[in-house]
């Protein structure tokens, strides 16, 4: 385990960074759809938002699992196809820890400990999870999702399986697009590969 964090914590990092930065972008997004009271376009910003967010996490998993691919060929590395998801999981243990802080709060609601900082949890995670904002704010069952503490453990599940998959998927070197190391060598370089 500690030289999965010791491979993998750069990962973790870039990940929690792209979380951070598509959060900021997509929370103004939802504020300004707000501000002039127009629930499709906020939910739309919100549904982007989260879709952008997703894809530089594919772009980057599907990366860690192609970087992979020939040491487990190689036999230098064990073959755990789990990997991907598991580095999204400890990308998001900050927003399970969040989580785990707001469910607290709305079941123990006499305790005073657990009803502040659940409330600073709350506040925190809205902001760090603001692509979701958008839609958090929908109503169901006569209240918005964002009052629900179990909204909280479910909205990084998107994140953690499309890690999981596009991992999978670079480990085995399978691209739907021609998007993934489609020019990874200059074209002088190129040249002189195909004479060789």
């Amino acid at each position: 385990m500690k030289g999965f964090f010791k491979n993998h914590s750069y990962d973790m990092i870039t990940m929690l960074l792209n979380q951070i930065a598509i959060a900021m972008f997509g929370f103004t997004l939802v504020l300004a759809a707000m501000k002039i009271d127009n629930d499709a376009l906020r939910n739309v910003t919100s549904i982007f938002s989260i879709l952008f967010y997703l894809v530089l996490l594919y772009i980057k998993a599907w990366d860690i699992g192609f970087k992979d691919k020939i040491s487990v060929e190689q036999g230098k590395k064990a073959s755990n196809p789990l990997r991907g998801a598991l580095i999204s999981l400890c990308a998001n243990a900050i927003n399970y820890f969040l989580a785990i802080f707001i469910m607290l709060r709305a079941l123990l609601p006499n305790v005073s400990f657990f009803k502040s900082i659940g409330g600073v949890a709350q506040a925190i995670a809205v902001f760090a999870q603001g692509m979701y904002t958008g839609v958090l704010v929908n109503q169901v069952g006569g209240a918005p999702l964002n009052a629900y503490w179990i909204s909280y453990f479910i909205i990084p599940l998107p994140a953690i399986l499309v890690c999981g998959l596009a991992y999978y998927f670079g480990l085995h070197d399978v691209k739907h697009t021609g998007f993934f190391h489609k020019n990874q060598y200059p074209e002088s370089d190129r040249e002189s590969k195909r004479k060789d």
